[in-house]
């Protein structure tokens, strides 16, 4: 029950955000002679139908169509703008279409603060050293959980493994969601921003084989990466979508950093709509996997295994 009530949460937002707008907007705009019915603010007519068309079509994109809110938004606002009847509707109703645009902004603000579900607990993975939000930017909503993993060669062997959730604000529907985050993080370099942390706890939870320079650590994505991998899970191949850095430091502020590890980061859709779960890896140079198992089948594995288990 909890669950299908946090799945039609953002809905809710939205609809009650953009409604409630375009209400007090309609309200303003009445002239003071004039007795507005019930039935006339409750049926709307004109481009104030039209609009709540829109919101109509915003809410079914966000359950349907890959890309949700953002991608269908996108394209309703470019059309208004390009069609000749659509520009003149932009001058006559320019408060109301305005605060229709203000409203979808701020309820996508809205529900990207609404907490996603936890992260997969996953035993093989031991106890977290960590847990809790993330403590970058709080827009959208991070969950993650940070897990330590050694070997038996002190300060090569040794890896962190964050799995971490994300609310998704614009899209409900899992088609699409783990590609287009990814992409979207390309677009506005967010990897660095959201993984830096991690590697950083590496460094501060065992003594690598290089030294790293905190004010100068930087990841550099492999060049000639595929931005999905078919991993063997259940038995079958899963084509997952997959970003893989190279974490460099210039020891020597001379501008060319030194390779000091390796970042992949798995993403797939959570259990709750809306919601994306993301599992990253973090292993320093000379790791013994890092040449037979770059992509980290053997975490993603365990991690899968304990994803399907709590659905």
């Amino acid at each position: 029950m909890l669950k299908t009530m946090l799945d039609w949460l953002p809905t809710v937002v939205m609809l009650a955000v953009v409604v409630g707008v375009d209400l007090v907007i309609h309200q303003r705009r009445a002239r003071p002679d004039e007795q507005e019915s019930a039935e006339g603010l409750f049926r709307p007519v004109g481009d104030r139908r039209l609009r709540l068309c829109v919101l109509f079509a915003l809410l079914v994109a966000w359950w349907v169509v890959p890309g949700g809110w953002l991608l269908v938004g996108l394209v309703v606002f470019a059309v208004s703008w390009v069609s000749p009847a659509g520009r003149a509707a932009w001058v006559d109703e320019r408060l109301p279409r305005w605060g229709m645009v203000g409203s979808v902004l701020v309820g996508l603000l809205m529900v990207g603060l609404l907490p996603p579900p936890a992260p997969t607990a996953v035993a093989g993975f031991g106890a977290p050293i960590e847990s809790g939000e993330d403590a970058g930017f709080p827009w959208p909503h991070i969950e993650e959980q940070h897990h330590l993993l050694t070997g038996d060669r002190d300060g090569v062997d040794v890896a962190v493994v964050t799995v971490s959730t994300m609310r998704v604000p614009w899209q409900g529907s899992g088609t699409g969601m783990s590609g287009g985050v990814l992409f979207l993080g390309d677009v506005l370099n967010m990897a660095e921003r959201e993984m830096r942390d991690t590697v950083l706890l590496l460094t501060e939870s065992a003594p690598l084989p290089v030294p790293v320079d905190e004010d100068t650590l930087q990841l550099v994505p492999v060049k000639g990466e595929a931005s999905t991998n078919a991993y063997r899970l259940d038995g079958d191949f899963t084509q997952l979508a997959v970003r893989r850095w190279d974490v460099t430091s210039d020891l020597s502020a001379s501008g060319d950093g030194v390779k000091v590890g390796e970042v992949v980061l798995i993403a797939a859709p959570a259990e709750g709509f809306g919601s994306l779960e993301m599992l990253t890896v973090v292993r320093p140079v000379g790791h013994p996997l890092l040449a037979s198992d770059p992509l980290a089948e053997e975490e993603v594995e365990r991690w899968w295994a304990a994803k399907n288990a709590k659905v």
